[in-house]
């Protein structure tokens, strides 16, 4: 197996905000909020590790992390749906420690409260359905037991981007210039996610050609862009039926 070894790297979002809470004298904030959000990232990073995907880096953001894999497209739904809950199962672990620690009178209440308040607040926030918050992935992981890959990657965005406007609309955080960069960075990712979704399912499909994948589960469709994932396909074309691995290899033949 692979070293845990993992790379971190702090957005200039981040430092920004960091900046701004050592200048303001909340530097126990700083070291309150970094920790639970690194205890997050490596719940992720341990349950990835286990099923020997590939972590790039874990990227520390002003209202989280996000910890970056370089992984197949087409891994186990059920395996990814576990990797996405791993980081608020580790937090609320984290947390639980401190309740205890608080309990023992080994720290003070301030710092207590502290925890409660940054780990209510991310918990919280994470479940989100927001690229690229952990809500979003279950959600997308969901769609994709539902929907074809491409439309579930599609509907993610727009489930995003609906989510975003209603937080704006509701005006739960009027007057707050952090929050203001929060919604500027997801609206980033939301927007790479969106030109990165063709360039997904090229990925999806290359991978299904080269490593002849195969499932047990399989449908019956007559378009390309309408694969699901985790299943095996069968296309209906003119009456005929065509194996998936035939079709994708004509449909990369006519692209080149």
């Amino acid at each position: 197996m692979k070293n845990l070894l993992i790379k971190i790297e702090l957005h200039y979002t981040y430092l920004i905000m960091s900046l701004g809470l050592i200048l303001t004298g909340h530097f126990l904030n700083l070291i309150v909020f970094t920790s639970i959000i690194i205890v997050h990232e490596l719940g992720h990073s341990i349950v990835a590790y286990l099923f020997k995907y590939d972590i790039d880096k874990i990227i520390i953001y002003p209202y989280g992390g996000l910890t970056k894999l370089n992984k197949l497209v087409n891994t186990n739904i059920y395996r990814d749906i576990l990797v996405s809950i791993s980081g608020l199962i580790m937090q609320s672990i984290y947390f639980y420690i401190i309740y205890i620690l608080y309990n023992n009178e080994i720290i003070r209440e301030y710092t207590y409260n502290l925890f409660y308040t940054y780990h209510m607040s991310m918990l919280i926030f994470n479940i989100l359905p927001i690229i690229p918050l952990d809500g979003s992935k279950l959600i997308n992981l969901i769609l994709c037991k539902i929907f074809s890959f491409n439309l579930s990657n599609y509907l993610t965005v727009l489930i995003s981007f609906i989510t975003i406007i209603i937080i704006l609309l509701g005006g739960y955080f009027d007057n707050n210039y952090s929050f203001l960069l929060v919604i500027f960075v997801l609206l980033h990712n939301i927007y790479l996610f969106y030109n990165d979704i063709k360039y997904l399912y090229n990925r999806f499909l290359l991978e299904r050609y080269l490593y002849n994948i195969n499932y047990s589960k399989k449908s019956i469709v007559n378009d390309i862009n309408k694969m699901y994932k985790n299943r095996s396909h069968l296309f209906m074309i003119d009456g005929n039926i065509i194996g998936e691995r035939v079709y994708i290899k004509n449909f990369f033949n006519k692209k080149t």
